[in-house]
């Protein structure tokens, strides 16, 4: 599977749209709570779910020589996660509140296939797929809302830390300044007051010209993120090791019967340990720094209380005219 967008009928779409429309709370299970989410695209679908799983079920034992506190470790350990990764997405879909800007998180693939993997705390199956929208524990569309809104809504708690674990259909939307600006104030308005919030960027993919754009829009993320103060802090996907590790290495990829690559967009189990060796140090401080840092401030912006409106939600301040992406330095 690639990061494109699916081919859908626009009379499968117009149905799918009305169902979406329709939906009501009633249809939905009730859900377990979950303290942490990790959100993203089809690199947790087709290769790093589990392994991110497994990194964060042995939180302090992966990160015991970092050289942080004990008891902001088992802090993390005591949370319950769930991790949630919906194919050919991007975050503005998960930010949209529109059946048209949704339907590749709302509408189900006209081969029928289900559009999400799910693990942990949001696995309610045998089979990890699940389809946003029909599957009864994830009724996250419709009901005005935007899905982030809804998975919010669906939770009997309100999570401790959303990771965000995004880059390939959000590449083009971050390159461009007011896209950019755009997901980070739908994002502020959107998380309850006191969720903390973490980008942690994808695997590298096999492929140097697929990167490196990829890595330009991280860098301009990251400088957006500290030019307007957001919440949320930022672990690099993309970093020189990452990128040596993966760029042209066929083991870290899923290949086709005579060696050649098969997909070079996600890396395989054995590529999403790789990373998780090299990135986990990062991750790990930035997971803590996250779920320590005190939330008061933000009670100053009640989110919960806004009326939904699709494209009402005014700029965050930005001090200069154009994202720098060679600013912050990202280092391994």
């Amino acid at each position: 599977m690639h990061n494109r967008p699916l081919q859908t009928s626009a009379r499968h779409l117009a149905a799918a749209a009305c169902l979406i429309a329709s939906t009501s709370l009633s249809n939905a299970a009730d859900m377990r709570p979950v303290d942490l989410i990790i959100l993203g695209d089809s690199q947790l679908a087709f290769g790093s779910g589990p392994a991110m799983l497994g990194f964060f079920d042995q939180f302090s034992a992966n990160c015991a020589d970092t050289g942080l506190a004990p008891d902001r470790l088992k802090a993390v350990d005591a949370m319950s996660v769930g991790i949630l990764g919906v194919r050919a997405t991007g975050l503005r879909m998960w930010l949209s509140r529109t059946p048209k800007a949704t339907r590749m998180i709302c509408v189900r693939d006209p081969k029928g296939l289900s559009n999400a993997s799910t693990y942990g705390g949001l696995r309610y199956r045998n089979s990890r797929w699940a389809q946003i929208g029909d599957s009864p524990h994830h009724q996250f569309c419709g009901n005005a809302r935007s899905p982030l809104e809804n998975i919010f809504a669906e939770l009997p708690n309100t999570p401790k830390l959303v990771i965000f674990h995004f880059l390939g259909l959000s590449t083009f939307d971050w390159l461009d300044r007011a896209k950019l600006k755009r997901d980070l104030s739908r994002l502020e308005e959107q998380l309850p007051d006191e969720t903390a919030c973490l980008f942690l960027t994808t695997i590298p993919t096999y492929s140097v010209r697929i990167n490196r754009p990829r890595r330009r829009a991280q860098q301009a993320l990251a400088g957006a993120l500290a030019e307007t103060g957001s919440r949320c802090g930022f672990v690099a996907g993309h970093t020189a090791r990452t990128l040596r590790a993966c760029e042209k290495n066929r083991a870290y990829f899923r290949k086709r019967r005579n060696g050649s690559v098969k997909d070079p967009y996600h890396a395989d189990a054995a590529g999403a340990r790789r990373f998780l060796d090299l990135r986990g140090p990062a991750i790990c401080r930035g997971v803590t720094a996250a779920v320590s840092t005190p939330r008061p401030a933000l009670a100053q912006t009640p989110a919960a209380s806004k009326a939904p409106q699709e494209a009402a939600t005014p700029p965050l301040p930005m001090a200069n005219t154009r994202v720098s992406v060679a600013s912050p330095k990202l280092r391994d």
